[in-house]
């Protein structure tokens, strides 16, 4: 499968001044091409230039519509095409998104190479190291609980949650609710887009959760089987801070399970 570029539309983008001012003017069709526009140079990371030809005959613009955009400055002619205005202010240059692609293949590439050692290998690194492999777990495991664990309040880049124990429980639950989702390319879009942030761990996990989401609903991918939420079900439990011990089906766990099902609707 292709790799794809993704680019930003705000979430104000339908109240901007220059839309607007397209919309009130009656070319509402001149929106529809500069969103075209957007897709390709984020599809072949050109850094907001649309080539003339692809303008005129692939997006299929007309001179009119252009001419509109080029009016409220959205978009500005050059000799071989247009360049989309601010494009680089809301969206990644190539060099970005090449340097994240980068970075993540050569993560794999790493990760590929430490699996090809062998027991008596990594046994013989423990005694070269001075470390008994006992010794190594009790600190590998202590890096993650400081490092990675979602109680612990630091914000860390999107390659260190990549690493974290957190990502992959939350892979687990995608794949179950998603299975048909190409997760690996979401990854790349994902990073992507958030080059260069910082969050906490809990706000990576939601915001990776909400990401693959959003990209399973908009491709069309239904989730293997619907939660129906219950006054006895984890959600709920969690939200009333109640066990499976202490659960009841009184009228306050009720009202939550069919409030959290509401909302998933």
């Amino acid at each position: 499968m292709a790799r794809r570029g993704y680019v930003q539309l705000v979430n104000g983008f339908y109240t901007n001044d220059k839309v607007q001012e397209l919309s009130r003017s009656g070319h509402m069709d001149a929106i529809g091409v500069f969103c075209m526009a957007l897709t390709y140079c984020g599809d072949h990371l050109t850094d907001g230039f649309v080539p003339r030809r692809t303008m005129l005959f692939v997006i299929g613009a007309t001179d009119e519509q252009l001419q509109a955009l080029c009016d409220v400055e959205m978009l500005e002619e050059v000799e071989e095409g247009w360049i989309i205005h601010d494009y680089l202010k809301h969206n990644r240059s190539m060099e970005q998104v090449m340097h994240v692609r980068k970075k993540t293949a050569d993560r794999v590439a790493k990760y590929r190479d430490s699996t090809d050692v062998t027991p008596l290998q990594s046994a013989c690194n423990a005694v070269t190291s001075g470390q008994t492999p006992e010794h190594q777990n009790t600190r590998t495991q202590k890096k993650e609980k400081e490092e990675f664990h979602s109680s612990f309040p630091k914000e860390i880049n999107i390659n260190d949650f990549e690493q974290a124990r957190e990502k992959a429980h939350a892979n687990g639950e995608i794949i179950k609710a998603y299975p048909d989702l190409d997760l690996p390319e979401a990854w790349n879009a994902f990073t992507a887009r958030h080059y260069g942030e910082t969050r906490t761990i809990t706000d990576w996990t939601r915001q990776w959760k909400g990401w693959c989401q959003r990209r399973a609903k908009m491709s069309g991918i239904p989730p293997s089987k619907p939660h129906v939420h219950s006054w006895q079900c984890d959600h709920v439990l969690r939200q009333l801070g109640r066990t499976l011990e202490t659960a009841q089906p009184d009228q306050t766990a009720c009202q939550l399970a069919d409030q959290l099902n509401k909302e998933h609707q």
